[in-house]
């Protein structure tokens, strides 16, 4: 009985064994899988970016899931995007900051600002000295979400095509400042015009995967 029991065991062992290997092999973590067998885009290519990846599994088509250095929120993230490492600023979990190069021939970049501190109460003044940074005089459009509220804008010049945002926590604090610059001067001139109707919808599109990770709540995306 013994020597059965015995055996038992071991074949517990090894069938335990062979499903952690088949686990480890099937792995989407950037962080468990080797270099060489990483998706061939710039934003795994690149270290420091790869690092705020939670997956090698695209959330839409050229698109993964980032999760913020504060660990207060998560969005989208372009898959020929790279954070510019230099200029990432980090407050512990009340402020973030940094740039994202997108390395395509659109030549476009995104900045993301995000203040734990901000609430409903200060809405308006939060608003209005978003728009004083941007130099935009206009409203803002509305896109409500369950746990967020949208506020978006579009306006062109002669040198870039903006898309802004600023996303609100409905179900906690903080507030989340977004600005996608496309480069529409010189020779991205005609790319800039033929992309116009897909920039916007890819834009938007982008803006409102940007979600909070609220406490005691699912992960649900929308």
């Amino acid at each position: 009985m013994t020597y059965r029991i015995g055996i038992l065991f071991m074949v517990l062992i090894i069938l335990l064994g062979g499903c952690q290997a088949d686990k480890d092999e099937t792995s989407t973590n950037p962080s468990e899988i080797d270099k060489e067998d990483l998706p061939d885009v710039h934003a795994f290519e690149d270290e420091f970016t790869r690092k705020f990846l939670q997956s090698t599994e695209e959330t839409e088509e050229g698109f993964y899931l980032f999760v913020s250095g504060t660990g207060n929120y998560k969005m989208d993230f372009p898959a020929e995007g790279v954070i510019g490492q230099r200029a990432y600023s980090i407050r512990k979990k009340g402020y973030e900051k940094f740039p994202i190069h997108i390395k395509d021939e659109t030549g476009s970049e995104i900045r993301v600002n995000y203040y734990s501190d901000d609430t409903k109460a200060l809405l308006k003044d939060d608003l209005h000295a978003f728009k004083k940074r941007l130099g935009y005089e206009g409203d803002f459009k509305k896109v409500k979400k369950n746990d967020r509220t949208l506020y978006y804008a579009h306006y062109e010049d002669d040198v870039f095509r903006t898309y802004a945002g600023y996303i609100l926590n409905e179900r906690g604090t903080g507030g989340i400042e977004v600005i996608y610059n496309i480069d529409c001067q010189d020779e991205r001139k005609a790319i800039c015009e033929k992309n116009k109707k897909n920039d916007k919808e890819r834009a938007m599109k982008w803006m409102e995967s940007v979600q909070f990770i609220n406490e005691n709540e699912g992960e649900d995306r929308e």
